[in-house]
C-alpha cells in the first residue's frame, strides 16, 4: 500500500519516499549522485554543467584597459580598436593617434639598438 508523502516536500516515488534534493534520472527515474556522468541503470547521458558564466563586455569595449594597451602593447591596442569597429568616436581616433605614435617611438627604439 502507498504511503502519503509527509508535507515537508518529499516525494512519493513507488513504495519510498525521496527527499527532493535527491537527483532522479529523467529517463528511468533511477536515484542518481550530483556528479554522475550518466545513469548507473539506464545509461542516460545527463548534460554537463555550465562551468562560467559570461563576465562582462568583451575587453576592446572597456575604454579604461583600451588606454593601457596604447601605451603598452600597442598592437593589442590596435587589434582591438579593429574589433571595436567605431571609428568615428572621437575616443578610438584619440587611440589610434597613440598606436601611430607609440609605432613611431618603437621604431625610434629599435633603430637605436
Amino acid at each position: 500500500m502507498l504511503q502519503a508523502a509527509p508535507q515537508l516536500g518529499w516525494q512519493s516515488v513507488g513504495a519510498h519516499n525521496v527527499p527532493p534534493s535527491m537527483k532522479r534520472c529523467p529517463n528511468c527515474d533511477a536515484h542518481r549522485e550530483d556528479d554522475d556522468d550518466y545513469c548507473p541503470v539506464c545509461g542516460e547521458t545527463f548534460p554537463a554543467p555550465h562551468i562560467s558564466e559570461p563576465s562582462g563586455p568583451p575587453w576592446y569595449t572597456r575604454t579604461g584597459y583600451m588606454i593601457v594597451y596604447v601605451f603598452l602593447l600597442w598592437p593589442v591596442a590596435l587589434y582591438g580598436l579593429y574589433r571595436r569597429d567605431a571609428w568615428d568616436q572621437n575616443a578610438d581616433q584619440w587611440m589610434l593617434a597613440g598606436c601611430l605614435i607609440m609605432a613611431g617611438l618603437w621604431s625610434a627604439l629599435l633603430r637605436m639598438l
